[in-house]
């Protein structure tokens, strides 16, 4: 078989075959199958200990998160004002997020790098993934060095706060070296290239952005986090807590910093048994209550409205290619 026959077959090659379909595929079962057994009348006297107007705040804060980290996602892309490519966007971030959220090690997030198609753009995509993923992470440490430093009582707790929070500072610094480094982007494709048994042969293209993009990027990075936060402690108000907000927040961090190790799905056992260490000495179905209005809030919910934010873009944005 000469050349040009073999890169019609792989031309050929049916597109169920994709890794990443497959992905999306297992994510969309996986969150139908979480849905049918989830413990609805439990989660519903969760819902009936809190206040109704701190569960309303709670769930605005969730929704404007997901909306400024579909912009951030967008504006990381190309920032483009064209309705299609907008939508394309918003529809690969909420995508992502919904099968995200319920997949161990937030596996969604190679779902955007599929929607890229070419070798070359699936790459740029991952590091552009890594860019968002870095801002978001880095945050979330910093959070949890913060409270370990100022709140949580624990031995050693300002020591171990310290080293939390130069992980956490050197994770964002990361971050913005991959989103202002061409050098970096070189760094990944020579690294690429030389692994063995695969045959990559990268061309890697940097997109230079300019320092207000970079740091509206920055910028949406913190609102959308902090939204993240403000919507957990009106839960925790709401169901009386007198913590402090960073308290709060650090608990909250720390439980979702493990929630992204592939232990268990969407953090099931690990985020309670994190509660009931941080918020002890209170009472226990009180933080029990709190670890299921966080789980049905901002992962139960946030997914489903993610999944029907994402589909409904990405058929917009299919709609709107056939109509040109």
């Amino acid at each position: 078989m000469n050349n040009d026959q073999h890169h019609r077959s792989k031309q050929k090659r049916p597109k169920w075959l994709s890794p990443f379909l497959l992905i999306r595929l297992l994510g969309i079962a996986l969150f139908i199958y979480i849905l049918t057994t989830v413990d609805l009348n439990a989660l519903w006297q969760h819902i009936k200990e809190v206040r109704a107007e701190y569960l309303v705040y709670a769930i605005i804060f969730q929704v404007l998160l997901l909306f400024i980290k579909a912009l951030r996602w967008h504006i990381l892309n190309n920032g483009s004002t064209q309705k299609g490519i907008i939508m394309q966007s918003f529809g690969e971030f909420f995508e992502s997020y919904a099968i995200g959220v319920i997949t161990p090690g937030r596996l969604g997030e190679l779902v955007k790098a599929g929607h890229a198609k070419e070798k070359n753009k699936i790459m740029e995509a991952g590091i552009r993934v890594l860019v968002e993923r870095g801002f978001d992470l880095g945050i979330f440490v910093l959070i949890a060095g913060l409270a370990f430093v100022y709140t949580i009582n624990i031995y050693a707790s300002t020591l171990i706060g310290a080293l939390i929070i130069i992980a956490g500072i050197s994770i964002l610094v990361l971050a913005i070296i991959f989103m202002r480094s061409a050098k970096a982007t070189a760094m990944v494709q020579k690294v690429l290239n030389k692994l063995p048994f695969i045959s990559m042969n990268l061309n890697l293209a940097f997109r230079k952005r300019s320092n207000k993009v970079q740091f509206t990027v920055a910028a949406l990075s913190l609102i959308s986090n902090l939204s993240y936060f403000i919507s957990c402690y009106y839960l925790a108000v709401g169901l009386s807590f007198t913590l402090s907000f960073l308290y709060i927040s650090g608990a909250v961090a720390v439980a979702g910093l493990l929630n992204m190790l592939p232990i268990t799905v969407m953090g099931l056992g690990t985020r309670e048994g994190t509660f009931l260490v941080l918020f002890k000495p209170m009472a226990e179905p009180l933080i029990l209550a709190f670890s299921g209005l966080v789980f049905l809030i901002a992962q139960i919910g946030g997914g489903i409205i993610s999944f029907l934010l994402g589909y409904s873009f990405l058929f917009l944005a299919r709609k709107n290619a056939a109509q040109k």
